[in-house]
C-alpha cells in the first residue's frame, strides 16, 4: 500500500503512538489499555454490531469480545492527514482470532478508518473508529 502522510511530524509521531498502542493492547488481550485510546465521546463501529457510543459502551463491548478471543492484529497505515485539531487515517488490517471456548479460530482482511481528536492536554485519542471485512460474504 502507498503511505501518504500530511501533517506537522510530531503530531503524526504522536498518532503513530496512539496506533501502536492500540494494536498492542489487543495484541495483549488488554480491554482498558484499549479503551484507554479512545476520547470520552468515542465512537466505535464494529461490523455486525451496534455502535458503541462513548467509553463505558466501548469498553463494555471490547471486555466482552477479548473475553471471547485471543488476538493477532496488525494494521497498515496507508493514510494519515491532520487538519487542526483532528486527524484521519485510512488503511488496512488483518486479525487472527482464536476462540478461547476452543472452537473454530477465525483470520480476517479488511480497512477501517479511524479519526482522532487532540485533546487540550494536546494528547491525541481516537474519536471514532469503524472497520469492515474486505472478505466476501459466503456465497457471493
Amino acid at each position: 500500500m502507498k503511505h501518504e502522510r500530511h501533517g506537522h511530524e510530531a503530531d503524526l509521531k504522536a498518532i503513530d503512538r496512539v496506533r501502536e498502542q492500540h494494536v498492542a493492547a489487543l495484541n495483549d488481550g488488554d480491554a482498558e489499555a484499549w479503551v484507554s485510546k479512545f476520547t470520552d465521546d468515542g465512537v466505535q463501529m464494529p461490523p455486525n454490531a451496534p455502535a458503541n457510543i462513548g467509553k463505558e459502551a466501548i469498553a463494555s463491548w471490547s471486555q466482552g469480545f477479548l473475553s471471547h478471543f485471543r488476538v493477532q492484529f496488525a494494521l497498515d497505515a496507508g493514510e494519515v492527514r491532520i487538519l487542526d485539531e483532528w486527524a484521519f487515517e485510512r488503511g488496512d488490517y488483518t486479525i487472527a482470532l482464536d476462540s478461547k471456548a476452543g472452537r473454530l479460530s477465525m483470520m480476517d482482511t479488511g480497512k477501517y478508518i479511524t479519526l482522532y481528536r487532540r485533546e487540550p492536554s494536546g494528547t491525541w485519542r481516537m474519536a471514532r473508529d469503524i472497520w469492515n471485512s474486505s472478505n466476501s460474504l459466503p456465497g457471493m
